[in-house]
């Protein structure tokens, strides 16, 4: 009941401002594009359904805001619906020469190409204007190496630098991270630094299903290693044990019950069977050492064999590792489409190993739970929904370029067919692929409805 209540006062209103936002951006790459070829758009439509507000520009176009806020559409002159799928009603001369479907393929092609190259430009253009105001966030790809772990049986050490796995080039921590995400059951062939010489080897990771607490489920294959963090406190969690013992922020973990602190993500290796039990702490701040006793608070962890155990929590955050790449105009838009690629390519990953059953098909998501996104986003303020509105528009970009049927993606495939054969496909054809097209959406959206009333419900 709470998170029902939840989608309609938190996230709703978050969820409608930014599929507002991006159905405009794509709709308006589709009307641009279709203007610089003297193509008339009818009607403008932000939403389905009837009109609730509406104005008509000089040029005839209808600017509409309509009653259901889960798309929108560009109904250029000679379509006879939204899809720009049939056109049926008599023209004049004059029109035929503005009207859609008498133009050449290259600017059928273009203004169906317009809205989903709008959504990647609008990505890159607000990750270009981020990282020329407050740069790149980079994170060092040297890792720590936890005992026993997938890593660890593969000979990597604590301080190695990962340069490539899976077969991609690693720039920073977050590409291991993505790594994680999209195998997380095959061997992964890693390359990695260490002293300077390059060394290969192999890792098996370990299938690991985790909850958030926001309910999402996070399936990744876990490597059994973290990013090198140098053992400083960065913060304190509410009932924090070290931090009623004395410790603040920036001071150094030195040593737990005499063992050495090599680096921050050792320290749940040193404490995590002493739940409840005293532990001597060395620490130095201002280049004085000092030692206090504190006793680590109990906390239930599910590992990922779904086992339940109890441990030792200090409750810390360690200090910040992110770094902050500067760039010029000219970097900064490199790293935007560096970026926009990356998320590209893993969506594509994605969806085909949906399609060949090796990623469960819960993964799906529809409206629902890209309102619960919108919502969690936003308790990260202007930075979390700026991050959400970029990852969506580039989703919307690409999900509308796959070469379905009633998605855009079907119709440059239908050119396509006419640019090689010379002729546009058959009429029936036409009609058995956009119902084919419309069986494959419906389907898609109605697993993704279930499967975010399932999360919805949790």
């Amino acid at each position: 009941m709470h998170g029902i209540v939840s989608l309609f006062t938190t996230y709703l209103p978050y969820f409608v401002l930014v599929l507002t936002l991006l159905v405009f951006v794509h709709e308006f790459g589709h009307y641009w594009v279709g203007r610089r070829f003297g193509i008339h758009a009818e009607v403008f439509s932000i939403g389905f359904g009837p009109e609730l507000l509406g104005w008509t520009d000089r040029n005839g176009t209808r600017w509409k805001i309509s009653a259901i806020p889960l798309g929108g559409y560009v109904k250029f002159l000679g379509d006879s619906d939204a899809a720009s799928a049939t056109h049926d009603e008599p023209l004049t001369a004059e029109q035929r020469k503005r009207a859609f479907f008498t133009q050449p393929l290259y600017a059928r092609a273009a203004v169906v190409l317009g809205g989903p190259a709008a959504n990647l430009l609008f990505a890159v253009l607000l990750l270009t204007g981020v990282f020329y105001a407050a740069g790149e966030p980079y994170s060092p790809a040297t890792v720590a190496v936890q005992a026993d772990g997938p890593a660890a049986k593969a000979g990597l050490h604590t301080g190695d630098e990962l340069v490539r796995l899976a077969g991609k080039r690693i720039n920073r921590y977050e590409d291991i991270q993505d790594a994680q995400f999209l195998y997380w059951a095959k061997p992964m062939p890693v390359e990695y630094r260490r002293d300077g010489k390059l060394l290969t080897g192999e890792i098996a990771p370990q299938f690991c299903e985790r909850t958030d607490k926001y309910n999402n489920t996070m399936r990744y294959g876990e490597l059994g290693m973290d990013q090198l963090i140098r053992p400083v406190v960065g913060g304190f969690t509410p009932n924090s044990p070290a931090e009623a013992a004395g410790l603040k922020v920036g001071d150094r973990l030195e040593a737990i019950d005499g063992k050495p602190v090599t680096h921050f993500t050792y320290i749940p290796e040193l404490i995590g069977d002493k739940a409840g039990q005293p532990v001597s702490v060395t620490y130095s701040r201002d280049g004085r050492d000092y030692t206090t006793s504190l006793v680590p608070e109990a906390d239930k962890v599910t590992d990922c064999t779904g086992k339940e155990k109890t441990v030792g929590r200090l409750r810390i955050r360690p200090a910040g590792v992110t770094e902050f790449r500067s760039h010029d105009v000219l970097g900064a838009v490199g790293a935007g489409v560096s970026h926009v690629w990356g998320m590209t390519t893993m969506f594509y990953t994605s969806m085909a190993q949906i399609l060949t059953a090796t990623r469960p098909v819960d993964e799906l998501g529809g409206p629902i739970r890209i309102a619960k996104a919108a919502g969690e986003a936003s308790y990260g303020g202007w930075v979390g929904i700026l991050n959400l509105v970029i990852a969506l528009s580039v989703v919307l970009g690409v999900f509308n370029l796959l070469p379905v049927p009633m998605l855009d993606g079907g119709h440059l495939a239908m050119y396509l067919y006419e640019a090689v054969r010379g002729r546009p496909l058959g009429l029936k054809a036409q009609e058995l692929g956009l119902k084919v097209g419309f069986a494959l959406v419906i389907g898609m959206a109605l697993i993704a409805t279930f499967n975010d009333i399932k999360l919805l419900l949790r």
